[in-house]
């Protein structure tokens, strides 16, 4: 052991610039990454219940091939796991991308996508390492106007830029849930862009929750709204049927007109009451699909940091030093091993 402690004496200069390079490298790393100001917000997602059926109604709306589906009132919380799959998905990140924001580097509002590659907030060593060309070209600018060419539909490609560009949003974003609780930290270079940025999340993350919540419901809404067309022209040609009956045989009182006339009342009656099914029925859709809509709750709402919280000189100093000594540790140990075992091939 006294040995060991003496060996390990030797070297200690070894040892002590070991740790003053990582601190140097350390150092470099902090002066050399841009701020950044994280926001971290809890929210709380209430779920309320749909209504149950309709009652006697039910059978009248089977005879028009309306489902009424069960009795059972809906649970419309998501699953928590599909929330991080949700901000991480290239829809997601992309209307993110599209959305303008107010920054301090610009005069006038600025899409994410165009701040995001002109600006390149992320270390200039690892920017210098990832496009070392990057060094002897000025910046890229990208058009103000640059999505209003693309069309509006689902995306099949992207170009490097725009990958770029959605890397750094997605890196941007953490969601995690306990139970009906949802944290969302996000961070950007600037505070107030920080702030707009985590409203702007929240604000797709509440649409898109909601629009996978109320999908099937607002598939049984537009069903019934075109049923509902088709009965009310149904019914109205009934009833026009009735009327030019009625004002063409006035004061002719055949059997047989009595009949026909009994056949358009009952054609009448049956599409007048097939018509009124049919639009209770689609106002208690729109009831339940606006009672099915999720509601956040703002437990911790995100505020304007001011200060930044990355990077930090102390946290990156003390994680250097702790390398450093790492480092010199395992460089002395193999030092000694090596010429241990060199050693030993000499005897």
């Amino acid at each position: 052991m006294v040995n060991l402690i003496f060996l390990f004496r030797q070297k200690l200069v070894v040892f002590w610039i070991s740790i003053i390079v990582f601190l140097f490298l350390g150092f470099v790393i902090y002066s050399t990454t841009p701020n950044s100001y994280r926001i971290q917000s809890v929210y709380l997602i209430e779920a309320q219940e749909g209504p149950s059926g309709a009652g006697g109604l039910g059978s009248l709306a089977q005879l028009s091939g309306i489902n009424m589906g069960s009795n059972n009132a809906e649970n419309t919380f998501l699953n928590p796991a599909l929330y991080p799959v949700i901000v991480q998905s290239k829809p997601f990140l992309e209307e993110l991308m599209k959305t303008t924001f107010k920054s301090l580097v610009y005069t006038d509002s600025v899409t994410l996508f165009k701040y995001m590659v002109e600006t390149r907030p992320e270390n200039s060593i690892m920017k210098a390492l990832k496009r070392p060309q990057s060094i002897f070209k000025s910046g890229v600018e990208v058009d103000s106007g640059y999505f209003d060419s693309l069309s509006s539909s689902q995306r099949e490609q992207f170009s490097p830029l725009e990958l770029y560009a959605l890397g750094q949003i997605a890196q941007r974003i953490s969601i995690s849930s306990q139970g009906s609780l949802l944290n969302i930290d996000t961070e950007m270079p600037e505070p107030d862009l920080s702030f707009q940025f985590s409203k702007k999340v929240k604000s797709l993350i509440e649409k898109y929750s909601i629009r996978y919540v109320l999908e099937k419901q607002n598939n049984q809404v537009e069903y019934l709204k075109g049923q509902f067309n088709i009965a009310e022209k149904n019914y109205q040609e009934a009833q026009n049927n009735l009327v030019r009956f009625k004002e063409r045989n006035q004061g002719i009182n055949l059997e047989s007109l009595r009949a026909v006339e009994q056949n358009f009342n009952a054609e009448y009656n049956l599409k007048f009451e097939l018509f009124r099914t049919i639009s209770q029925e689609l106002e208690l859709a729109k009831i339940k699909l606006n009672s099915l809509k999720p509601i956040f709750s703002q437990i911790e709402p995100p505020y304007i940091p001011n200060r930044p919280t990355s990077p930090r000189l102390l946290l990156t100093l003390a994680f250097s030093f702790i390398l450093g000594i790492v480092a010199g540790t395992v460089f002395i140990l193999f030092y000694y091993t090596f010429a241990y075992f060199k050693l030993q091939q000499n005897n």
